[in-house]
């Protein structure tokens, strides 16, 4: 706004310096030089050839003296012009990025309603299907059936139950709940949730090996790093066909960063889902018809923990062409 205001006076302030400075240096010129000239020559002739060099002469400086303020009110001219060019292309570049964040936001809100609207539902239909069925006088309800029926009900309140707390768990997360990170052995903490993990592996036939070496101390809060592991340990059995293998490694670099991998030999995260990586509700293909269940929000949570963490998380594809590999890398205990 400054240089706007600036350029706006620019035109006036430089006329009435350059009119300024001619006037008072002609007049000066006049006065003095004509003083002299009457002083040094008495001759006509002479007095006549000294009036028409001391004209040439003037001309020539004041055409030097306008050269060297024009040059110089263009050159702050073109300088301020710059900054304001700058200064809008600035504005309408963020203007832009604002209004590419926008759409994604809306694009993220859609996604996420018809996400939760869907994956709500499946649960909740089964739920309150199978009650029903127990509830009808006019359905047989055997004692195998009943068992049946309980266990639909008790899986789909699970399904459900998980739902709510990956909800909750990325609301945690990102209102910054403190974290209490302690010196935690990484091969019993990635067993313990690989344990978790390989439950639903075996519907799959897949099996989830723990190649963490023995003594490898991680610096983490116990709970956001179980979360962080189960998230990426089950979307990685989700995204893996049949009969895959799911491996968990860990190594020290040289500058003490504890890297975590998580390999699996599946078809590999789409491109569109590794550029994405950290944003929430980002989900391969249409929700609606995805063969994996889910909201979306495993990856985003454990990229927010594992940055709260000081920590990042990176997710390429496997050293052999097949599958992703995503590491985590935590920074050496302080």
């Amino acid at each position: 706004m400054d240089t706007v205001r600036w350029l706006a006076t620019v035109p006036n302030k430089a006329a009435l310096r350059v009119t300024f400075v001619f006037i008072t240096v002609s007049a000066l010129w006049i006065i003095f030089s004509d003083q002299a000239a009457q002083a040094m020559f008495g001759d006509t002739f002479d007095l006549s050839a000294f009036q028409t060099a001391k004209g040439l002469f003037y001309v020539g400086v004041t055409g030097l003296i306008l050269f060297v303020l024009v040059r110089t009110l263009v050159g702050r001219l073109t300088e301020r012009t710059g900054e304001a060019l700058r200064a809008r292309e600035a504005a309408a570049e963020a203007m832009r990025q604002a209004g590419m964040e926008s759409r994604a936001l809306e694009r993220a809100k859609s996604q996420f309603l018809s996400s939760v609207s869907h994956e709500l539902r499946t649960p909740l239909n089964a739920v309150i299907g199978f009650a029903d069925m127990l509830c009808d006088p006019s359905v047989p309800q055997s004692g195998e059936r009943v068992r049946d029926y309980a266990g639909e009900i008790s899986q789909a309140g699970h399904h459900l139950l998980e739902l709510v707390e990956s909800i909750v768990a990325c609301a945690e997360a990102e209102t910054g709940h403190s974290l209490a990170p302690e010196p935690l052995d990484l091969r019993e903490e990635v067993g313990r949730v690989a344990g978790q993990a390989r439950v639903r592996a075996q519907h799959r036939r897949t099996s989830v090996e723990n190649n963490v070496p023995d003594g490898l101390i991680l610096h983490a809060d116990p709970l956001a790093l179980r979360q962080i592991l189960f998230a990426l340990l089950d979307n990685a059995v989700s995204h893996t066909p049949e009969h895959s293998h799911v491996h968990i490694k860990g190594e020290v670099t040289r500058a003490g960063e504890v890297v975590v991998s998580i390999v699996d030999d599946g078809p590999g995260l789409p491109p569109e889902v590794l550029a994405g990586m950290g944003r929430p509700f980002l989900r391969a293909g249409d929700p609606l018809t995805a063969s994996v269940g889910g909201l979306g929000l495993g990856l985003y949570l454990a990229t927010l923990l594992t940055m709260r963490h000081g920590g990042k998380l990176l997710a390429e594809r496997a050293d052999n062409g097949q599958g992703t590999c995503i590491r985590l890398a935590f920074p050496a205990a302080a």
